[in-house]
């Protein structure tokens, strides 16, 4: 597995410091982190917004999933859309 970083930018639900949250634990933070995304619930509410080094599911696993029960992840394109990963 290549090494990857991610870390939330905004917490739109005010669930506390979870924009302070980054990840995996111990990951190295020098990593750039060049893609954009937002993490839905199943209603398709928005909870967070994030950057990280891959367009994968990596934040959605790691934290959207177990913290707040997030079950989408979408990435920002080059043209400004969102698309479901």
């Amino acid at each position: 597995m290549d090494k990857y970083y991610w870390k939330i930018t905004k917490d739109i639900i005010g669930c506390g410091d979870d924009d302070k949250v980054d990840g995996p634990r111990g990951a190295d933070k020098s990593i750039p982190t060049p893609f954009k995304f937002k993490m839905y619930d199943d209603d398709g509410e928005l909870y967070y917004q994030g950057e990280c080094s891959h367009e994968e599911f990596y934040p959605l696993d790691d934290f959207g999933m177990p913290n707040a029960g997030c079950t989408e992840i979408k990435y920002f394109q080059s043209d400004g859309t969102l698309q479901t990963l």
